[in-house]
């Protein structure tokens, strides 16, 4: 989530207009599809039906297996809502999900190796300038201009000997596959991207549930298309108005060509998991260090090691590699 200093609440309401317009998407075709394709069925199957056939469905009420589960309205109705209601829950969560801070444990472990440095450095100077090894005094030695020189002097050394990254904006150690987003101003674990359509960075604390909503969004679209196709058919093949023939033509095209789009975008995002990269990795031009650890590991460290959790809404309590 981004945080803006005062003055600047329509850049920060701006943020939010992304969002906004994939809630009215998502809307927009649950509307139309429900008026122009659904309610039309549902009432002809079960308001429009004279008395004596609805009686004679009473009875056969009895004979589930002809009623119920043979009845393709129903199992449309019913899935249609169940993906959409794991849409919008997952949806929810990976906006409000933090993407996963530095822990202060590592922070802290860095900082006191470059102290106990710094104190080793100082210990140095005063043996050398007493001649002797049990100077127990060598603190007011040393002012503080030296001392900042020192802290300096560690940073590059574990910089560039020990290969420790440090992200200038936030003045900090970072550790690997840790980046800065301009947009969140922070250091976000294994960052993947911003997604400026969610309002939130996806790292490390909600990758998972950006995959999640990926395949609920993925096989929404793909529900909506398949079945949606029976309307626009018969639509197109009817003496229908031009601007209902114009709505449902629309909502098919449309819906056809973001199913492209969605297909794309999820094929690549597993390929990522797959691999073992993420999307700044992959669009960085510099080489990377090889992160490789075979394709279950790689998708355990994503999705967690218990499968009953992988396809549910649900962030798995996996630790994050931080050197």
């Amino acid at each position: 989530m981004k945080y803006y200093k005062e003055g600047q609440l329509l850049r920060y309401i701006g943020t939010w207009i992304p969002l906004t317009i994939l809630v009215l998407i998502v809307l927009y075709f649950y509307v139309v599809y429900m008026e122009t394709y659904l309610m039309p069925l549902i009432k002809s199957e079960y308001v429009s039906r004279p008395l004596m056939e609805i009686n004679t469905y009473l009875i056969q009420l009895v004979h589930i297996n002809d009623y119920v589960f043979s009845n393709q309205i129903m199992g449309i109705t019913i899935s249609l809502h169940v993906i959409l209601i794991l849409f919008t829950i997952t949806l929810v969560r990976v906006v409000v999900t933090i993407p996963g801070h530095v822990p202060e444990e590592w922070l802290n472990k860095i900082q006191n190796e470059i102290l106990q440095i710094i104190v080793n450095e100082e210990k140095m100077i005063n043996h050398n300038k007493k001649g002797s090894q049990t100077s127990t005094s060598f603190s007011s030695e040393i002012d503080d201009g030296q001392r900042i020189n020192f802290n300096e002097k560690v940073k590059n050394e574990l910089i560039d000997k020990q290969g420790r990254r440090h992200c200038k904006n936030c003045n900090a150690f970072k550790p690997k596959r840790c980046h800065h987003c301009r947009q969140c101003k922070t250091c976000w674990l294994k960052m993947d991207h911003h997604c400026q359509w969610l309002n939130n960075c996806i790292g490390y604390g909600n990758y998972k549930l950006f995959i999640n909503l990926l395949g609920y969004a993925w096989f929404l679209i793909t529900f909506i298309m398949i079945t949606y196709s029976r309307c626009y058919y018969d639509t197109m093949n009817s003496y229908s108005t031009d601007a209902k023939l114009f709505l449902v033509s629309f909502t098919f095209l449309y819906c056809c060509f973001l199913w492209i789009l969605l297909t794309a975008f999820t094929l690549f995002h597993l390929w990522a998991i797959k691999q073992n990269i993420t999307t700044l990795e992959y669009c960085e031009s510099k080489p990377r260090e090889q992160i490789q650890k075979g394709i279950w590991n790689n998708i355990f460290e994503v999705f967690g090691k218990n499968p009953l959790v992988w396809f549910l809404p649900i962030q798995p309590d996996t630790k994050p590699i931080l050197d």
